[in-house]
C-alpha cells in the first residue's frame, strides 16, 4: 500500500472546524441551584441535530458537557453517520466551551443568575 493512499485518521479538531454550533432553546425551569441546561444544534451542510448541555455551576470554573439524556443517542448517531466518529467525553466538553463564547450563552447565563444568585459564574 502507498503511503499516500492512507486516510488520516479522523479527529476532533478536523471535524469541529466543519459544524454549526448554535443555541437552540433554553428552559430556565429545566435548570436547577447547581446544573445549568442548555439546547444547541450542532449543523453539518444540511443536516442538523439538537442535544442538551449541562454545565455543573457549583465549582470554580464552568464545566460542561452533553447531558446524558433521550437526546444523547441522537447526537452520537449524528457524529457516526456524518464522520464514521465516535463523540469522546473530552470532545463534548469542548463543544460546551466553544457554546459559552455564543453571544446568547451570556444573556441566558443573566437570566440564570438572576433566578439562582448562589454561584458565581465566570465565563
Amino acid at each position: 500500500m502507498i503511503l499516500s493512499q492512507i486516510k488520516p485518521k479522523t479527529n476532533f479538531a478536523n471535524i469541529i472546524d466543519h459544524l454549526s454550533l448554535s443555541i437552540h432553546q433554553f428552559d430556565l425551569d429545566r435548570c436547577d441551584e447547581r446544573t445549568f441546561y442548555i439546547t444547541i444544534e450542532v449543523k453539518y451542510m444540511d443536516d442538523s441535530t439538537i442535544c442538551d448541555l449541562i454545565f455543573l455551576i457549583d465549582r470554580d470554573e464552568l464545566f460542561g458537557a452533553i447531558s446524558l439524556n433521550n437526546l444523547y443517542e441522537n447526537v452520537q448517531r449524528f457524529f457516526m453517520q456524518h464522520f464514521r466518529y465516535q463523540l469522546l467525553y473530552t470532545d463534548e466538553m469542548q463543544i460546551a466551551k466553544i457554546i459559552t463564547t455564543h453571544p446568547q450563552f451570556s444573556q441566558r447565563i443573566r437570566i440564570y443568575s438572576q433566578k439562582y444568585p448562589k454561584h458565581t459564574i465566570r465565563l
